[in-house]
């Protein structure tokens, strides 16, 4: 057992730690358990690079460079790529009965037991690499299981060089599907994006090439472009895992998986379209553990989470939600549902399909097939005695007029309508029939949202804000400090080199006020609604965007990009 006191000192004065940090260090690593580089994160230590060469200088134990890292992988029976991944060990080299490994973290007892009882008959020796730099050694070294795949689609008849020759023979295929390194590389792809924070995985085929992208924070990044021979194999692997027929290519199918990597549950929903060069596949990511429902966390300013929680304490009426797909309206509904989760409410969610399974609420997924549509389900929900109705999306006339009626008798309607901004909702609902004054006795409140990346706390760098950026904060906010520091994103081995890590909400609420009410009532236009919120308190979404970038979270290009600069309500 190492001296944790002796280990302590050795980062002290390597590092330069000052008392309150080895203190930090001391109960957050020894005391509680965290993981090293966690622990020293918490202490704001984050030149890995250093930490490594004093536990190199102090061990014994040789730090590897990048360049160190072999060519050719170690062929490992019984061991999965994830589990190697999450705790950052490779084997490098074996050979006479013995066996070399770089780890991470050579303190990790649990993990050294586990790696002397698989190399028990061998001499273990061990080596420390940098976090990333072991993954992406992971990454490279095992991503030849697409080329094992390859050389296995042409083992014994050579016409077997090109997936379209065998996309007719199905036993063959489903064979191919379901022999390991095509097993082994798409569980890594999907084990590489959720390590990465992706929302979804795209496979996507074209005429010389077979893409695989992952969208992280928003945004589409490759992930690996396996050979195009490939493409029949994985596409059929996938479709195997989410119990969908591989013999119809023709038409769009839908399909779920459930898989387990390490202690993650996720739900993978699997979206499958034809293509004029084979079927594209996109899975969407639902890993259980990383969705967050509480209203407190999700990018709120204390005055607009006040309101909302006053508001939804109301025994009847309607809040929209309204925004683009992927803005977080679902995650946003979710956390008003957890609010309102007691044992005096009866909730019923009708949803398509259903994301997350909430305890204590009944959800329940329209199935258009059967005509089980959100009109037909809520006609029926209604005698079910609920008290809080969540509908997963206005999208036609029927619909509305149930969620208006419910709201005026008697019951809390939450729903969400695809819309730019919180005004727009009532010129939509207008649009699909509904009455001026059924909208403005059943709102409650209109939301508007969308999804802004934030700046990685790590790497982010200032900078003093320019003229143009001035120019462009004092249109909207009012008393902007002067001088300001803003911050651009660079990128690290944290964020993954993107210069962001994680999204927050901003917002813009639309109370309907009896002056608001009054210019439903009247058919006034969305901009005349909103200058008349504007002298209550309404301010638009870019408006809560550039709050964010002044407090350092995010930048004034990023707000931009997800919100438009139509704010006339003045800068008072």
């Amino acid at each position: 057992m190492l001296n944790s006191q002796s280990l302590l000192e050795v980062f002290r004065n390597e590092l330069n730690l000052a008392d309150d940090q080895v203190r930090r260090l001391q109960k957050s690593y020894f005391a509680e358990g965290l993981p090293l580089m966690e622990a020293f994160e918490q202490i704001a230590v984050t030149d890995e690079s250093r930490i490594l060469k004093a536990l190199s200088s102090h061990l014994g134990i040789p730090l590897l460079n990048r360049e160190d890292y072999p060519e050719k992988p170690v062929l490992l029976e019984g061991v999965s790529m994830p589990f190697l991944r999450k705790h950052a060990i490779l084997p490098i080299h074996v050979e006479s009965g013995r066996v070399r490994v770089v780890v991470n973290n050579p303190l990790n007892l649990p993990i050294l037991n586990i790696l002397e009882n698989y190399f028990s008959n061998m001499e273990l020796s061990l080596c420390l690499g940098l976090r990333e730099e072991i993954r992406t050694a992971i990454d490279r070294l095992y991503g030849t299981a697409a080329r094992e795949a390859e050389a296995l689609s042409r083992n014994g008849d050579p016409s077997r060089a090109t997936g379209d020759l065998f996309e007719d023979d199905l036993e063959l295929l489903k064979g191919l599907a379901q022999e390991a390194p095509i097993v082994r590389l798409v569980n890594v792809l999907i084990s590489r994006a959720l390590d990465m924070r992706a929302s979804d995985i795209h496979f996507e085929p074209f005429e010389r090439s077979f893409q695989v992208r992952c969208r992280v924070d928003g945004v589409l990044f490759d992930l690996d472009q396996p050979p195009k021979t490939m493409q029949a194999a994985i596409i059929s692997r996938l479709k195997l895992m989410a119990n969908l027929n591989i013999a119809e290519r023709r038409l769009p199918q839908d399909g779920k998986i459930k898989l387990k990597f390490g202690n993650r549950d996720v739900d993978i929903r699997v979206s499958s379209v034809p293509t004029i060069y084979g079927e594209s596949i996109v899975l969407r990511l639902l890993a259980q553990e990383s969705v967050e429902y509480s209203l407190h966390n999700i990018g709120m300013e204390p005055a607009q989470l006040s309101y909302i929680e006053d508001l939804i304490e109301r025994p009847y009426g309607m809040m929209l939600v309204t925004g683009p797909t992927g803005s977080g309206k679902t995650t946003t509904l979710y956390g008003v549902l957890r609010k309102l989760n007691k044992v005096t409410r009866k909730i019923l969610t009708v949803e398509d399909p259903v994301e997350y399974q909430i305890s204590g609420i009944n959800q329940i997924q329209v199935k258009p097939q059967i005509d089980l549509t959100f009109a037909n389900a809520l006609r029926h929900l209604v005698r079910q005695d609920p008290d809080v109705l969540l509908i997963g999306e206005i999208r036609d006339k029927e619909t509305a007029d149930i969620a208006i009626e419910s709201a005026l008798t008697g019951h809390l309607v939450l729903s969400t309508l695809h819309t730019n901004d919180a005004p727009g909702a009532i010129t939509r609902l207008r649009d699909i029939g509904i009455e001026s004054f059924l909208m403005a006795d059943s709102l409650l409140a209109i939301l508007a949202q969308r999804l802004v990346r934030l700046l990685c706390p790590v790497c982010r760098e200032p900078y003093a804000a320019r003229d143009v950026d001035m120019q462009r904060l004092s249109e909207v906010l009012p008393n902007v400090p002067s001088p300001l520091t803003l911050y651009h994103p660079k990128g690290c081995d944290r964020c993954g080199n993107t210069g962001y890590r994680g999204r927050q909400a901003i917002f813009e609420i639309l109370p309907i006020t009896e002056a608001v009410r009054s210019s439903i009532v009247a058919g006034k236009s969305a901009g005349i609604i909103s200058q008349e919120a504007s002298k209550e308190g309404y301010r638009p979404l870019i408006h809560h965007g550039y709050q964010k970038a002044v407090e350092g979270l995010t930048t004034l290009s990023e707000v931009l990009r997800v919100t438009s600069l139509s704010w006339t309500g003045g800068s008072e």
